[in-house]
């Protein structure tokens, strides 16, 4: 079964929101079985959304925003006059919408009635953090469902658009799969294809990052799934880092709680990203304290103690460099696991020997300091982020015992 996903709003066209929804919905279809095979941004008028209706095959047809209570807001005036079909109040919808109001000792003005006219055929969907219902309209040959715009007045009413699809399918997908780092999707992809033969009967769907991509897998035969997972995790276990629905620092976080560690960090040229993004995750505060961004030749010295030698004989950019950037670091804090980062993200300061991209990276852990070298491509942000991601993924595969695809 496919879907389209109509996101309908020219705040979208221009660039002042950005469409959070297509991935949330189609996210939450797959594991339905229900593939999304079109998402498409249209402005509010009743012309486009005429077109997209007529060029529109599948039998579940989404639409999100344009529910509210402006003239321009014509997403549900629009499908039912394609479909040829009567608009009518829904006394309990006009009800709710003057209660929004009046919990916040106002007067529901008379421009918001609209919202609560649908067609008879439509099963209302009530907003309990917006004035503007949504809808599930089962036709003949299609079901239309219409949704607002606000992703938080939109996933609250999604849960029952899945139960309602839920029901009505007779076969259910099974999905699973892995994040993979520490390699570019390139070079996956190259490994990959007898993988993709082999297992043919199992939809494999790589969403890459910057320095991390996972990888989905569906079928609907479970056995066969079982069976594509053990062999991508045989053939890429070096660059396995858990399963594809959790994030690197997820599962940095998780797994250093687990094991009662701690960590710090001494960062150059990713200026805190690799800190930042651990404390995106809650309970980070169990495994970090503190954590220092040394940009400067000065501040690696006075506040880690490195040695003015090192500096002038290798470089910041180097594995002498790291190597004791890390080593200081845990000396200094007691943490359980550190890691130095030193490296050019450009657009300038690149040599023969260390072009732009050369980052150096030092962990110390169980009284053993390693460093490693690698060369990213692209601009700056891409580079300080790619060395970000492979910064987790070294400290998730130190900590686990794990070989390392350096």
């Amino acid at each position: 079964m496919n879907a389209t996903l109509i996101s309908v709003g020219n705040e979208l066209l221009n660039g002042k929101t950005i469409n959070t929804n297509a991935s949330y919905i189609a996210k939450s279809l797959r594991s339905l079985g229900i593939m999304v095979t079109r998402t498409i941004t249209i402005s509010d008028e009743e012309e486009w959304i005429f077109k997209t209706l007529k060029e529109t095959e599948d039998k579940i047809i989404i639409f999100t925003g344009g529910l509210g209570s402006t003239s321009d807001d014509l997403t549900k005036e629009s499908v039912a006059k394609f479909y040829k079909l009567k608009l009518q109040l829904h006394q309990e919808s006009l009800t709710r919408i003057k209660n929004h109001f009046a919990r916040s000792n106002n007067e529901m003005p008379k421009v918001n009635e609209k919202q609560a006219y649908f067609p008879k055929e439509a099963i209302i969907l009530n907003n309990d953090y917006g004035t503007a219902p949504g809808a599930i309209i089962q036709l003949k040959e299609s079901t239309i469902v219409l949704l607002p715009g606000p992703p938080q007045e939109m996933k609250p009413m999604f849960k029952y658009v899945m139960a309602f699809l839920e029901e009505r399918i007779d076969y259910r997908f099974h999905e699973a799969g892995y994040l993979v780092a520490g390699t570019s999707e390139s070079v996956m992809e190259e490994k990959l294809k007898d993988f993709y033969a082999k297992h043919s009967e199992v939809r494999i769907a790589p969403y890459a990052g910057l320095g991390e991509i996972s990888y989905l897998m569906t079928s609907k035969d479970a056995s066969k799934l079982e069976k594509a997972l053990e062999d991508f995790k045989k053939q890429f276990s070096k660059n396995i880092v858990g399963p594809y629905n959790q994030t690197l620092e997820e599962i940095l976080v998780e797994r250093l709680i687990a094991q009662n560690q701690t960590i710090s960090f001494a960062e150059s040229c990713t200026g805190g990203m690799i800190a930042s993004r651990l404390i995106n995750v809650p309970n980070a505060s169990k495994v970090i304290n503190e954590s220092f961004i040394l940009y400067s030749d000065t501040s690696k010295m006075k506040h880690l103690g490195l040695h003015q030698s090192i500096l002038e004989r290798f470089g910041a950019v180097s594995a002498q460099c790291v190597y004791e950037l890390a080593y200081q670091l845990a000396q200094r804090t007691g943490t359980t696991i550190t890691l130095s980062v030193s490296g050019i993200a450009g657009p300038s300061g690149g040599t023969h020997n260390k072009p732009v991209g050369t980052v150096y990276f030092g962990v110390h852990y169980e009284d053993k300091t390693r460093t490693y070298h690698k060369v990213f491509v692209g601009d700056r942000e891409m580079i300080r982020k790619k060395a970000t991601a492979f910064g987790l993924y070294l400290l998730i595969k130190t900590i686990s015992h794990e070989d390392i695809d350096s």
